[in-house]
């Protein structure tokens, strides 16, 4: 009797183990086809953001985001390219996490741009992941 308890627990726990694992490799689908649910300038956002960040958040926080304004800066870190979108806060940006295998093209510091992303909040500067340039 015990042996087939033991044996049902082995079985549960490899199957619970094997959920576990797909789900954790399971690939994130691409936002590069949805569509945003919210459009905005960079401006606008961080200036939302800096009057109320609760409001703010219920605005963009986990929505696919819409942002449009002049490219500040593309950096690279850890693989992952950065597109920087001014803002008329000295202090804040927004930066946007372009997808992996997505490139800026010929995109350069200075040029307008649309981007749109899944925003994540609000920590001085807003972060869009999972980004994508809008053509």
């Amino acid at each position: 009797m015990i042996k087939k308890i033991l044996f049902a627990l082995i079985v549960l726990a490899v199957i619970g183990g094997g959920y576990i694992y797909y789900i954790y490799n399971k690939p994130v689908q691409s936002l590069e086809n949805q569509k945003p649910e919210v459009e905005v300038s960079a401006a606008e956002m961080i200036a939302a953001y800096e009057v109320d960040e609760k409001a703010a958040d219920e605005i963009y926080l986990g929505k696919i985001v819409q942002v449009s304004g002049t490219i500040s800066d593309i950096t690279k870190e850890n693989g992952i390219i950065k597109v920087l979108v001014e803002t008329d806060s000295p202090m804040s940006m927004v930066i946007c996490e372009l997808e992996q295998g997505l490139e800026t093209g010929s995109l350069k510091p200075g040029d307008e741009v649309k981007i749109k992303g899944r925003c994540t909040g609000f920590l001085s500067d807003v972060i869009l992941v999972q980004s994508s340039i809008v053509k």
